[in-house]
C-alpha cells in the first residue's frame, strides 16, 4: 500500500510540476484523440520507471535496514522416506471350496448321513444312492471272472507244453481280460452311489430329500463349503497390467465387519476381457475365524509404485501459476545470526500423490527447506523469518 501511496505522490508530484503545461482535464475536454494518446504513453512510461526503481530501493532499503520487520514463515526440511502407491478397486469374496455336489450315476437318493450346519472331513460319507441291482450285476461278472481266469490259466499250461492250438489260448486270454474290465467299471459304478466329501468342510446347505430321482449333473444333493480360506477377485483396467504383478503388496478392507488385511497379489489374470478391457486378480485371505463369507464386498487397494527414497510434499504446499505449472517457496540461508532467508520461487515435477503428499521428480532434494506457514504471504526473492 505504501509503495502505491509513493508512486501516485510522485506522479502528481510530476503532473503539477509545471504550470504552463495542460492539465490532464484539459487534455481530455479540449485535446484531440492523438494528444490524448501521447499522454497516456508518457504516464505509462513514467508508471513503470518509477516502480522500477521503487523496487531497488525497496530491495536496498530491505538489505540495510536492520531495524525492518520481516515476514514470519514456518518451513519443513524435507528428507527422503518410503513411498508407496496404492490403486483402488472394487472386489469380491468368495472361496474355491464352495461348491455344489450332483451325482455322476442316475437313481433314487437312499439315505444322507449328514446334517446343515455338521463339520466334515474329507472323504466322509455323505449320502447313498440306491444301487438299483448294480451290486448283484458285480457279484455275476465277478463269478463270470473267476471263471474265465480258471480257464486262461489252464489254456495258459497247456499252451506251454505245445497242447492245444494258439487260438484257443488267445480266446481264453481275452474272455479272461475283458471280465477283468468290466468288474473294474461295475466297482467304479458301485462306488458313485455313495457321495463322500471332496475336502475338509462343513454342510451349508442338503438340496436334495431322502427318496428323490436324482439325474447326473443336473439334480444338486447338497452344498458343502470350506471358508478356512478365501479369495478376495477383482476386474482391474488393462492400463493397470504393467504395474500389478504377483506377490504385489495389497491391502484389503472389509466394510460390513469392519475388518482389513494386508496380503499379496496371489494371481494376475492373463486374458483381457474384451467386453470391459479389465484383467481379473485375485488375493487370498485367511478366515480361520470364519468371518468371511462368500459374496462379500471389499475395497481392495494394489501397490502399484514404490520409491525407497523418495522426496514428499504436502500437497497443501505446492502452489500453481496461471500456466498451470507447479511450485514452491525455497528458502534460501541469507542471515544465519538473524535467521533470515530468502524466498526462492522453484518450479518442480510432481509424481503420484498419496496420503495428502505428493512425490517431487525434479526440483527439490533432501535437505531443502520450504515454506510451509505463511506461503500465500510471501513472494519470489521476498527476505523472510523463518520461525
Amino acid at each position: 500500500m505504501k509503495k502505491l501511496f509513493a508512486l501516485f505522490t510522485l506522479l502528481l508530484f510530476i503532473q503539477c510540476g509545471s504550470s504552463d503545461k495542460k492539465t490532464v482535464a484539459e487534455i481530455i475536454s479540449e485535446g484531440t484523440l492523438e494528444e490524448i494518446q501521447v499522454l497516456k504513453t508518457t504516464h505509462v512510461k513514467t508508471i513503470n520507471q518509477l516502480k522500477k526503481e521503487l523496487d531497488q530501493l525497496n530491495e536496498v532499503i530491505e538489505s540495510k535496514d536492520q531495524t525492518q520487520k520481516f515476514a514470519l514463515v514456518g518451513s519443513i526440511e524435507l528428507k527422503e522416506e518410503s513411498f508407496n502407491h496404492y490403486v483402488s478397486f472394487q472386489g469380491s469374496i468368495d472361496s474355491d471350496k464352495n461348491i455344489l455336489i450332483y451325482p455322476e450315476i442316475p437313481g433314487l437318493l437312499k439315505d444322507v448321513h449328514v446334517k446343515e450346519g455338521q463339520k466334515i472331513k474329507k472323504g466322509t460319507l455323505l449320502a447313498e444312492i440306491s444301487d438299483s441291482g448294480l451290486i448283484d450285476q458285480l457279484e455275476q461278472l465277478q463269478l463270470q471272472l473267476k471263471l474265465a481266469k480258471t480257464t486262461f490259466k489252464r489254456q495258459e499250461a497247456l499252451w506251454n507244453q505245445k497242447i492245444g492250438s494258439e487260438i484257443q489260448f488267445l480266446q481264453a486270454q481275452t474272455n479272461y481280460l475283458s471280465l477283468e474290465k468290466s468288474v473294474s467299471q461295475m466297482k467304479d459304478q458301485v462306488a458313485k452311489t455313495k457321495i463322500t466329501a471332496p475336502f475338509d468342510g462343513i454342510i451349508d446347505h442338503i438340496v436334495a430329500d431322502q427318496g428323490s430321482n436324482l439325474a447326473p449333473g443336473m439334480t444338486p444333493v447338497l452344498r458343502i463349503v470350506n471358508l478356512d480360506q478365501m479369495k478376495v477377485s477383482a476386474e482391474i483396467p488393462e492400463i493397470h497390467l504393467p504395474n500389478i504383478k504377483t506377490n504385489t503388496s495389497a491391502k484389503i478392507y472389509v466394510p460390513v465387519i469392519n475388518a482389513e488385511y494386508n496380503e499379496t497379489v496371489n494371481s494376475v489374470g492373463n486374458f483381457i476381457n474384451p467386453n470391459n478391457r479389465s484383467f481379473r486378480v485375485e488375493i487370498s485371505i485367511n478366515n480361520k475365524n470364519g468371518t468371511l463369507k462368500p459374496n462379500m464386498t471389499a475395497e481392495i487397494e494394489v501397490n502399484d509404485y514404490s520409491n525407497p527414497n523418495a522426496i514428499l510434499v504436502p500437497i497443501k504446499n505446492i502452489l500453481e501459476n496461471q500456466d498451470g505449472a507447479s511450485y514452491v517457496y525455497k528458502l534460501v540461508l541469507e542471515d544465519a545470526s538473524r535467521n533470515i532467508y530468502k524466498a526462492v520461487k522453484t518450479f518442480v515435477k510432481l509424481g503420484a500423490t498419496t496420503n495428502n503428499k505428493v512425490e517431487i521428480l525434479e526440483g527439490l532434494k533432501a535437505g531443502d527447506q520450504i515454506v510451509e506457514d505463511g506461503i500465500r504471504l510471501v513472494k519470489d526473492q521476498q527476505l523472510v523469518k523463518n520461525i
